[in-house]
């Protein structure tokens, strides 16, 4: 049985040789729209944020959240949770280094200004929301959604693709064990055999309606990128 898209396992089933990866059509959690379309429209999404002013920011998380809270709000945490000191640093360095209005009273004294509480709102709250999305992504795709949409996303690497999806597969299915992961020192020492395990990837065919999809998202991304050409 094949998820909506896959190319039957015939068809799709090919040996990369030395490399050890078997790429065929694999089941993974059904969604409207191939995976590659999804993982386009969070980086476009995600490239669109940036020019956010913080008033936007705040009212388009307020449903964003919600709807993480709703779907994947375990996900969401562990993100957020790994990325703390991320969020930590970026707060305290905009708020420290950033000249202008001092705030009222001892923080005021203290060399905090309006400004800064105001650009590390902003960064904060915009990788706040790239985390959170970002874990509703993962959760929707599961392993092997996000292993199709990026081997579609990197056809014009050719065979190097197949090499950076079986790393980055791997690395996620580390991740996922947390006794390993907590065991991160054992893991570098050990040795590998490489290319004496055959992996598997899914690949999903294009339909119409997903290479128009990906040509809208390729046509906003540059149109974000280079404004000032329109």
């Amino acid at each position: 049985m094949t998820s909506r898209g896959a190319v039957p396992a015939p068809a799709a089933s090919r040996a990369l040789g030395a490399s050890g990866v078997s790429v065929a059509a694999v089941p993974f959690r059904a969604v409207s729209l191939h995976p590659a379309v999804w993982i386009a429209g969070w980086g476009v999404g995600a490239m669109l944020l940036q020019s956010l002013e913080l008033r936007w920011l705040a009212v388009l998380s307020a449903p964003t959240f919600l709807l993480v809270g709703r779907y994947a709000a375990r996900d969401a945490l562990r993100l957020v949770r790994r990325a703390r000191w991320l969020l930590l640093t970026v707060a305290v360095l905009f708020v420290l280094a950033t000249p202008g209005e001092r705030l009222p009273g001892p923080v005021g004294a203290a060399g905090l200004t309006v400004d800064g509480v105001a650009i590390a709102a902003e960064h904060v709250l915009r990788l706040l929301l790239l985390l959170t999305t970002l874990a509703w992504l993962l959760r929707a795709l599961r392993h092997d959604g996000l292993i199709a949409g990026l081997h579609c996303l990197l056809q014009p690497l050719g065979r190097l693709r197949d090499r950076i999806v079986v790393r980055l597969l791997l690395a996620l299915e580390y991740v996922d064990n947390e006794q390993l992961a907590r065991d991160w020192r054992a893991w570098l020492h050990a040795g590998g055999d490489e290319g004496t395990e055959k992996v598997r990837l899914a690949v999903v065919e294009l339909r119409a309606m997903d290479r128009v999809a990906l040509a809208v998202c390729g046509a906003v991304a540059l149109l974000a990128a280079f404004p000032a050409v329109v």
